[in-house]
């Protein structure tokens, strides 16, 4: 063999070397494929920090994210906008049968419910009012909100790592997740937006 194609080999022998170390470093190991698979898993090993953005309910009133509350009260979160016809049916879904499992398990003081729409423009407090009344959110349980202040909308999507682009059609297409917010006021967990089953089956195993 001779010395160019000799150099050959050992240069694609290389660059497959530092391909298969990148890609098992996006995969978390080989453990994940997609980029939410990804941040289910570091969020599971390490939860985040969140920033004190301030939001704003329903019915107008403000409150922190990380909104001070009993240690042992947890807050599981979801993003939407109310003029969705897609995934945010999903989410709305997903929430709506997680408070019900909530309080029919007496689960409802330990957990609560919060949908944030990342379309204040439009999501105003007597749209998100009526949107909540539609999805049989009980308000003691289950809040619909959005930021207070529109600059915070970046930080608050980043955080997360929802991405959110217009279609062109004055809507938008996004990605979704279920999120845990913990005592701490930490993300901790996030799961797939078609899986309140595996939110629930965690919230019931913790409490074992």
């Amino acid at each position: 063999m001779s010395g160019g194609w000799r150099g050959t080999l050992v240069a694609t022998a290389l660059v497959s070397a530092l391909a298969l170390f990148a890609f098992a470093h996006v995969t978390r190991g080989f453990r994940v494929v997609t980029s939410d698979g990804a941040r289910q898993y570091d969020l599971a090993r390490a939860p985040l920090a969140l920033p004190g953005i301030e939001l704003a309910d329903a019915s107008g009133r403000r409150f922190p994210l990380r909104e001070p509350g009993s240690a042992q009260r947890q807050t599981l979160v979801t993003f939407l906008y109310t003029h969705c016809l897609t995934v945010c049916r999903s989410s709305a879904s997903g929430q709506a049968y997680l408070q019900a499992e909530l309080v029919a398990r007496g689960l409802a003081g330990r957990y609560r419910l919060l949908a944030i729409s990342f379309d204040p423009g439009r999501d105003t407090p007597d749209v998100l009012s009526a949107y909540a009344r539609k999805q049989g959110a009980d308000p003691a349980v289950w809040r619909m909100a959005t930021v207070a202040d529109a600059a915070d909308l970046p930080a608050l999507l980043k955080a997360f790592g929802i991405v959110v682009l217009p279609d062109g059609r004055g809507d938008y297409v996004h990605n979704a997740a279920h999120f845990l917010i913990d005592a701490q006021g930490r993300l901790a967990r996030a799961y797939d937006i078609d899986r309140p089953d595996a939110v629930l089956a965690d919230i019931v195993h913790a409490q074992r």
